[in-house]
């Protein structure tokens, strides 16, 4: 009897302490979603609590959390029409979740985030973190995700403790078929040095991207020689906006432009049947991951979350790719068979791949900015 006794009474320890699980209570297994009590001092905190959640019932939690919510604050910088579709798409998918938008450039969206934050008016939920990442980060505005805005098999090389890839932006050279022929076309960035396209090729007013994807791969001082004989001596042409590039290039104001958009040019060409034509740099591919990022005290953390997954969800991303966008997803439909040339193949082994961690790039090609194409702006 007295053995019964201590097994009876292991077997009522064993199933005590499960059901209390590591919080010391029985709210991990309560029919209500976790919730955000007072006792969590951050959004991050919530989520750790959410990533210790067998997935389905995680998930269950995260939804209905979010239609409690009934909104998540979305900071965005994406075209209007391409947002527009995601929300549209996300709506219906998620009944209950509206998503309220502010949408502007991505230096203005970054801006207006780090405004608020230091302001201590968490007023975004979700949003582009763009070029404030780093300052974002240093006031400590960023919610660590424990990996839960996106499912198993999400590419590594995407998702940051505090941040997370949804596309891939990479820069190529592209011409006017008009002007050039394809068989003249500069194939690569030691090209553009060539006298023949001195005056002729555009380069944005802040070309970060590009010059911080060779400042990574190349290093500062070739890449200051590079600038150097570009802006200078073959006397390249600033314009403001890739946008503004790939129409000018289109309407033939100049043969040859540096470093746009693949998909803005290709888009163009399918659907307006614009005299264009790009070819992938055969010394350097510049491509960018723009980081998206949740608020540490976002007041809608179940929606930021559940926005999060849909904007890394094959759907969403295949929302996205129907207007040429390139996802992070391999199992993304391409709009344009076309781009699979540059994620895929001999492209990759010149590719310089940014994220929002590069920092110290970034803040070195802003010094190769000032010294070699403010000058040149300011003496317009």
């Amino acid at each position: 009897m007295k053995g019964r006794s201590v097994c009876r009474w292991v077997l009522s320890l064993v199933i005590c302490l499960v059901v209390m699980g590591e919080g010391g209570g029985i709210a991990a297994f309560a029919a209500e979603p976790p919730k955000l009590p007072a006792a969590y001092k951050s959004v991050d905190e919530l989520y750790a609590a959410l990533a210790k959640l067998p997935e389905a019932q995680r998930q269950e939690a995260i939804l209905k959390g979010a239609q409690k919510e009934g909104t998540v604050n979305v900071y965005e910088a994406s075209n209007e029409d391409q947002i527009g579709a995601l929300i549209k798409d996300f709506t219906q998918r998620n009944p209950g979740v509206k998503v309220d938008l502010f949408r502007t450039l991505a230096d203005e969206v970054a801006q207006k985030m780090l405004t608020e934050v230091r302001a201590g008016r968490w007023l975004w939920d979700v949003g582009n973190a763009g070029p404030g990442y780093l300052d974002l980060k240093k006031e400590k505005a960023l919610a660590a995700h424990y990996g839960l805005v996106a499912r198993t098999g999400y590419p590594k090389y995407a998702l940051g403790t505090d941040w997370f890839g949804v596309e891939t932006l990479p820069l190529i050279i592209a011409y006017n078929t008009s002007q050039v022929k394809a068989t003249e076309a500069p194939k690569s960035y030691k090209d553009l040095l060539d006298p023949k396209w001195k005056g002729k090729a555009s380069i944005d007013a802040s070309p970060d991207n590009l010059i911080a994807s060779m400042i990574k791969a190349w290093g500062k001082e070739k890449t200051d020689d590079w600038m150097n004989k570009f802006v200078n001596v073959n006397q390249a042409l600033i314009r403001k906006g890739h946008t503004v590039q790939t129409k000018l290039l289109i309407a033939g104001e100049f043969p040859v432009a540096s470093e746009i958009y693949a998909y803005a040019v290709e888009n163009m060409i399918k659907t307006q049947g614009a005299p264009a034509d790009w070819v992938i740099p055969q010394d350097l591919l510049e491509a960018d991951i723009p980081g998206q990022i949740i608020a540490k005290h976002a007041a809608h953390p179940y929606g930021a979350l559940l926005w999060a997954q849909y904007r890394t969800s094959r759907e969403g991303q295949n929302v996205y790719a129907k207007f040429g966008r390139i996802g992070v997803r391999p199992d993304v439909d391409m709009q344009y068979p076309r781009m699979k040339q540059l994620i895929t193949g001999p492209a990759l082994d010149h590719l310089s791949l940014l994220t929002v961690e590069d920092g110290k790039y970034f803040d070195q090609a802003s010094e190769l900015i000032n010294k070699y194409i403010a000058p040149r702006l300011r003496a317009k």
